[in-house]
């Protein structure tokens, strides 16, 4: 097995359900973009360049005081199943991940602080909390960040803010953002109009793994669209104000499903996910997400599913498919892994 995989804990701190809200919302993440002065853009930079940047980032972080015991990597020594359990701990992007190029990742022990270096900006530094906490969330980040920018000097001008690689990132260089898990909207056919409301109000969705990733599971990430023209409390009251309103829909559409005929269906469906991920002997990780989803909504609506949102939380991470292979300790084929998942869940849920 992996090195790096064996470093990491089974257990995930920022995925316990301790939040405000953990039925509704997985997480809340705040992230920085940075970039050094005096360095090209990664796009733009020469490896050499990029190694500099590497070397000036994990010294900063290491001297922060805030990375005691933590990982500090060097992405292009690491193999796919690697940085693939990295993409599934939210600790890199599928784009950092893909570089061959010098680039790295310092993370936190209890993995609630990161950050990525020479990804599409020299830094993105994060912050990660479960459940609906963006006030602590972006206190964290911000401890960090100024941690961090006062060892390196970031790029920034007083008219625009701080320079980044994509102009929507410049001014703040934050994104605020929750993933939420909206269950009832998606299954009431409501999720459209709402991601058509949410693009009149500076919000995006995407993804549970971020930009250019597919909704897995209900789970939608819900995070600003900019960063300039406003403050970063400014960035996450809106969010905090979305968010709040999602919730409420979510709730109101979850009482729907309750009423007359549709409680029956409901119910049949929730208890019918749960068989099947009892007693399953070959689960693909989209069949899970699907079928847990169901069960998460479930236990939230009052039925009796025997489990808490702390243990759907930890399920949701540890059966992707490079957690799998940590699990085995061996690669896998899709079929063995598929099965190997079925197992595992088996075990857990017994």
């Amino acid at each position: 097995m992996p090195d790096v995989m064996k470093s990491f804990r089974p257990y995930v701190t920022w995925a316990n359900a301790r939040g405000a809200w953990p039925d509704m919302v997985f997480s809340t993440r705040v992230r920085f973009a940075r970039n050094l002065q005096g360095f090209p853009f990664p796009n733009k930079a020469e490896p050499r360049q990029l190694a500099e940047i590497r070397r000036l980032a994990i010294s900063a972080a290491r001297d922060s005081g805030l990375f005691q015991r933590g990982h500090f990597l060097k992405l292009e020594t690491l193999d796919a199943a690697e940085k693939r359990f990295l993409v599934e701990r939210h600790h890199v992007s599928h784009a950092l991940a893909s570089s061959v190029l010098p680039s790295g990742a310092a993370i936190s022990n209890d993995e609630d602080l990161s950050v990525m270096v020479n990804e599409e900006d020299h830094l993105r530094i994060q912050c990660l909390n479960s459940g609906f906490a963006i006030e602590a969330s972006l206190a964290s980040a911000l401890k960090l960040d100024e941690a961090l920018g006062r060892a390196l000097p970031f790029a920034y001008v007083p008219r625009f803010g701080f320079l980044t690689a994509c102009p929507t990132n410049t001014g703040t260089g934050m994104r605020v953002s929750c993933l939420a898990h909206l269950p009832a909207l998606s299954r009431l056919g409501r999720m459209p109009q709402v991601l058509e409301n949410l693009s009149h109000l500076g919000v995006t969705a995407r993804g549970i793994y971020g930009e250019g990733t597919m909704v897995l599971g209900d789970f939608y990430q819900i995070s600003n669209a900019t960063c300039l023209g406003r403050s970063e409390e400014d960035f996450c009251q809106n969010i905090d104000r979305v968010i709040r309103n999602l919730i409420r829909q979510e709730i109101a559409s979850r009482e729907t499903l309750l009423k007359g005929g549709l409680r029956i269906k409901t119910e049949d469906a929730v208890f019918r996910a749960l068989g099947l991920l009892k007693h399953a002997r070959t689960l693909s990780y989209e069949e899970f997400m699907q079928n847990i989803s169901l069960v998460r909504m479930g236990a939230a609506m009052g039925f009796s599913t025997g489990l808490d949102f702390s243990t759907f939380n930890q399920l949701t991470l540890l059966m992707q498919p490079a957690h799998i292979r940590a699990a085995a300790g061996k690669d896998l084929g899709p079929a063995e892994r598929d099965a190997c998942r079925a197992e595992l869940l088996r075990g857990r849920l017994a």
